[in-house]
């Protein structure tokens, strides 16, 4: 399943992203909610720094059996300030990445559910 949707790089955009993001874990991946809200914010922040007013950033969420990908693209290009956005995923992803061309700016990241860890009591 994906979901996306486009949005100004106003600050409502970081709160409005956190609730859709929290909200289709929520219903998708309840365990990955609160880092995908926090993820996403993460992620939106920097876009917004990226993009100039009149442009839109595109978020996208893919839904796998196990995990959430989270994605930002905005129509800036690289950006040298990614440190707070870098130890923000890494605390709360199993894998993340970015790209920029022409083309605009890519940011990714890959929240996954393990399970229970199943232990023998015997």
């Amino acid at each position: 399943m994906m979901y996306q949707q486009h949005l100004p790089p106003i600050p409502d955009s970081i709160d409005i992203v956190g609730v859709w993001a929290r909200g289709i874990a929520q219903a998708e991946r309840p365990d990955l909610a609160s880092d995908a809200e926090r993820v996403a914010r993460a992620l939106m922040a920097a876009a917004i720094r990226r993009t100039k007013r009149g442009q839109l950033i595109q978020t996208r969420i893919d839904v796998a059996h196990d995990s959430l990908c989270i994605e930002v693209h905005d129509p800036g290009g690289y950006d040298n300030i990614g440190g707070f956005e870098t130890a923000e995923l890494s605390s709360a992803t199993t894998s993340f990445g970015a790209s920029g061309d022409h083309n605009g700016h890519r940011t990714w990241a890959i929240l996954r559910w393990f399970g229970e860890a199943h232990h023998d009591l015997g």
